[in-house]
């Protein structure tokens, strides 16, 4: 039987699908045998706060992205959008992260947006989401680096540059130069960001660390008696891990996120055995959670066919779309 191309497109995405969910299944088992293997006690009163805080960031970043993407122009539907954001956060963690845009691309199309401004915003919000973990990891160390000279200079030049990029004509030619590896156009001057704007989006991201720090004082309070007064450095920490775990190869910063974790709670922890349980519980409750999620964004706009035209038309100029 000779197959159709609707049903050949068909049988890739759910080939596609099983890949995504049986890799992530696989890390999921392997960071629940990394907690389930060390002779550790786990006080199960504070896990709950793990997958709440995970919950948190997903509301965080799936509003943030819906807010660039109106600000670029895009007027479809809040729901069918925000459930393909959630949706596609399952293809993160395949081979490779193209799997995520993908499956964004390909969810949002149904909902009306363009797949070229659906790229956009995905791109900002990624650029935008490593600037803010950026910046508050590297105010952490500014702070752990206050007694020694040479760290603290050093750290201090690290934020000065970061605060550089958030100018509107380095960061959109930082933007620009990672559309042109993509063969694709710039962003024109009309629908780039100004200051204010850049600020405000950043700024929207800033409950992700403070939820991401929460999720991590959990996880060592669990096994660990703490106090909050490290909940700022666990902020710091959580922060630093994903904005450099970004740029990992491996599929959603894996193992480069626990490492990063791990040397900010030696000094707290101490213990080898415990470290790996504290950075294991957050990565099993985000991967619990981001799937769950993801199959429900999925059940938003699983029936809603490929879009044959762009309903909600060209994206308008961001000064347009900022009345």
């Amino acid at each position: 039987m000779k197959l159709t191309k609707a049903q050949i497109v068909f049988v890739i995405k759910l080939l596609v699908m099983v890949l995504v969910f049986g890799f992530v299944g696989d890390k999921l088992l392997d960071a629940w045998h990394k907690a389930g293997s060390k002779p550790v006690d786990i006080d199960w009163r504070f896990i709950p706060l793990i997958p709440i805080a995970f919950i948190g960031i997903m509301i965080t970043n799936s509003l943030t992205w819906l807010w660039l993407a109106r600000r670029m122009g895009d007027k479809s539907p809040t729901i069918p959008l925000l459930g393909a954001y959630t949706f596609s956060q399952a293809g993160k963690y395949a081979p490779g992260k193209v799997f995520l845009v993908l499956m964004r691309i390909d969810r949002t199309h149904r909902a009306g947006m363009p797949r070229e401004l659906c790229v956009l915003s995905t791109l900002l919000e990624n650029a935008m989401y490593t600037l803010s973990g950026a910046l508050i990891g590297a105010i952490a160390l500014l702070v752990d680096a206050r007694d020694h000279p040479l760290y603290l200079m050093l750290v201090g030049m690290a934020i000065a540059a970061l605060l550089t990029v958030f100018h509107p004509k380095i960061f959109f030619f930082m933007i620009n130069t990672a559309l042109k590896s993509m063969k694709r156009g710039p962003i024109p001057p009309g629908r780039r960001f100004r200051f204010r704007h850049m600020i405000a989006a950043v700024g929207m991201f800033m409950p992700v660390w403070f939820f991401g720090g929460m999720a991590l004082w959990a996880s060592v309070h669990s096994i660990h008696a703490i106090s909050w007064h490290v909940y700022p450095d666990l902020v710091g920490a959580f922060a630093l891990s994903v904005s450099l775990g970004m740029f990992s190869l491996l599929p959603g910063g894996l193992g480069v996120r626990e490492a990063i974790q791990a040397l900010f709670l030696t000094p707290i922890v101490g213990s080898p055995e415990l470290i790996v349980v504290a950075v294991a519980l957050p990565r099993v409750g985000q991967i619990l959670v981001e799937m769950t999620l993801a199959g429900m964004g999925g059940l938003v706009n699983a029936r809603m066919t490929q879009k044959k035209a762009d309903v909600s038309g060209p994206p308008a100029p961001i000064d347009s779309a900022m009345q």
